[in-house]
């Protein structure tokens, strides 16, 4: 059956938008990686700290943070708000880098070596992205929450693990607030996690 000169106008019409909604389309799971030495991870206080101990006091951690004390808290942890009162210390860290639609992401891994963190690739040295550049206008912006737990009393890693998540640039997906809840319950789904697997989680 032939369609309509009218209906095969509004096809043609409605091509362009399908080919650009095509484009900005970003898969709805994070990239996950977890490190541990596979034995059993007790429970215990846990403060929270940023890589910048110049952040600590930013209303910006303190909302980001507490997305991962939420999934801590569901994972057994009691968060307390400061390092001489906890077992364990948090060093969360969130990064974004913005490409072209085209390009994919970097790979840039976290990994065994040196306490977990391979060479400077670690959570311990990734740098911040300040608020007015985190999003451009165009491309994709992929968000990456970063989380290390170290024993309190002698610094030692316990666990860590890296998440990263897609969204078009310059739209809510893209803003670490509305990224992070996600990157966080991602994260800790299933903790401690296989070591050293990289799994696609869906958000």
């Amino acid at each position: 059956m032939n369609k309509s000169p009218h209906a095969a106008r509004l096809a043609f019409l409605a091509l362009p938008l399908l080919m650009l909604a095509g484009c900005a389309t970003v898969s709805n799971e994070a990239s996950v990686v977890r490190f541990h030495t596979g034995q059993p991870i007790n429970r215990g206080t846990i403060a929270l700290v940023p890589v910048n101990p110049a952040d600590a006091d930013s209303l910006q951690f303190r909302t980001l943070a507490e997305s991962v004390a939420v999934e801590l808290r569901r994972q057994g942890y009691t968060t307390v708000p400061a390092v001489n009162l906890a077992q364990y210390v948090g060093i969360v860290s969130v990064t974004q880098a913005t490409r072209a639609s085209g390009q994919r992401n970097s790979g840039v891994t976290v990994g065994l070596g040196g306490g977990f963190s391979s060479g400077n690739v670690g959570i311990g040295t990734s740098a911040q992205i300040p608020v007015g550049q985190r999003n451009q206008q165009s491309g994709i912006t992929a968000t990456t929450l970063n989380v290390r737990i170290n024993s309190n009393s002698n610094g030692s890693p316990v666990w860590e693990g890296r998440a990263t998540k897609d969204a078009v640039a310059g739209t809510p997906a893209a803003d670490p607030t509305n990224a992070v809840p996600l990157l966080s319950r991602a994260l800790f789904q299933d903790f401690p996690g296989t070591p050293g697997a990289t799994q696609q989680v869906r958000l």
